[in-house]
């Protein structure tokens, strides 16, 4: 049990730090290899800390915006006491924006009805986002695992390649990954991208877009 709680403990920490991105970059949906036999571990229980932090910027990097999406489905598999499958569903009408001022009432109300609009994340049509990892290999350095996975938002999936540390205990698996940016227009998230004509350049929208995976399940 302590390893657990240490690990929601990491969990909350990690997706507070927002520094260090890596971009990674996108290619082709890959298959998906499902390992399951009478010996296998599902955990599917989701921690109440689990969630995915977000990140955008406008162009050059500035004016920051943030906050949390969470999750709602998980299922990790664990075989031989190895993580073989994950996948995961962001429940895309979770959205929070955390980087307004307390008194600032209506900015992020505002950004959040927006992103769930049909210009951004069109939640009305795709209310879920999924991550289904394809393949994990062993790492040494800050992160003990390089996962690759399939990221399917609205119509489109690619394939990306992140570090992250992975737990595997008897009660259950943390899985916390670094904070990795993609291209936003790999997924024809292409309102106000980089580039776009007729458009003041303070209303551009940088196409990095950022995010920390930070899950704890058990049984």
């Amino acid at each position: 049990m302590k390893k657990i709680i240490l690990s929601i403990t990491i969990i909350g920490a990690m997706l507070t730090s927002c520094s260090n991105e890596t971009n990674v970059e996108t290619g082709e949906e890959q298959d998906v290899n499902l390992v399951e036999n009478n010996e296998t571990v599902e955990f599917n229980t989701i921690s109440e800390d689990s969630r995915v932090a977000w990140r955008a910027w406008h162009l050059g990097g500035v004016m920051e915006r943030s906050g949390n999406i969470s999750l709602s489905n998980a299922s990790f598999l664990v075989n031989n006491n190895e993580l073989t499958n994950v996948k995961v569903d962001l429940d895309m009408n979770s959205f929070t924006v955390e980087s307004f001022p307390a008194d600032d009432t209506e900015s992020g109300p505002s950004l959040t009805g927006h992103l769930q609009s049909a210009d951004f994340f069109d939640v009305e049509n795709y209310p879920k986002a999924t991550f289904e990892m394809t393949e994990i290999e062993s790492t040494d350095g800050d992160y003990n695992s390089n996962v690759t996975g399939n990221l399917t938002i609205m119509k489109s999936t690619k394939s990306i390649t992140f570090s992250a540390n992975v737990e595997v205990t008897d009660n259950g698996v943390s899985f916390i990954s670094e904070n990795f940016i993609v291209d936003r227009a790999d997924w024809n998230l292409t309102y106000n991208v980089e580039g776009t004509e007729g458009v003041p350049t303070d209303y551009i929208i940088s196409n990095d877009l950022g995010f920390t995976i930070g899950v704890m399940v058990q049984k």
